[in-house]
């Protein structure tokens, strides 16, 4: 028994042939447009999660700081930096108790792979250590500087 398919009866044969050449390029441009802004749209997404990320270490920092304070009895000093939450300074001033708050070197980095700086007095409240980021420039000193004692950062 041969079964016999319905076929294209009733239908022009210029409707049964597909798409045409020039339709699959404008369907593709479109898939490209959409994906292009897509991409774009992600990078700035990642921008600003490195922002967000640097600020909540900053934020981390800062915590840590107090409780160094709070058992040392005082603040490291900038050449000691953001290493005494690491490892015992052994320079002047030494802290009269010690607890280490980081676990590892890596924390002293922002997310752009840039050591992240220590000044201790700070810039704006000269009694409270300022953390300092150099942004996605790698760049210290630049517009995109992140510290943990401006009002505003952009």
């Amino acid at each position: 028994m041969k079964i016999q398919s319905k076929g294209n009866k009733g239908i022009s044969p210029r409707m049964a042939r597909g798409f045409s050449l020039f339709e699959m390029v404008i369907v593709m441009g479109i898939i490209g447009l959409i994906l292009g802004g897509a991409i774009y749209s992600m990078g700035r997404i990642k921008d600003s999660a490195a922002v967000s990320t640097s600020r909540q270490d900053m934020t981390s920092f800062a915590s840590a700081l107090e409780a160094y304070k709070n058992i040392g009895g005082k603040y490291p000093s900038t050449s000691q930096g953001l290493e005494a939450l690491l490892k015992r300074p052994t320079s002047s001033p030494r802290p009269r108790d010690w607890v280490q708050a980081l676990d590892d070197e890596e924390a002293l980095f922002d997310p752009w792979d840039t050591k992240y700086k220590y000044e201790y007095p700070g810039s704006k409240n000269p009694s409270r250590p300022e953390i300092i980021s150099a942004g996605p420039d790698k760049q210290f000193g630049s517009e995109d500087d992140m510290s943990s004692q401006k009002e505003a950062q952009n």
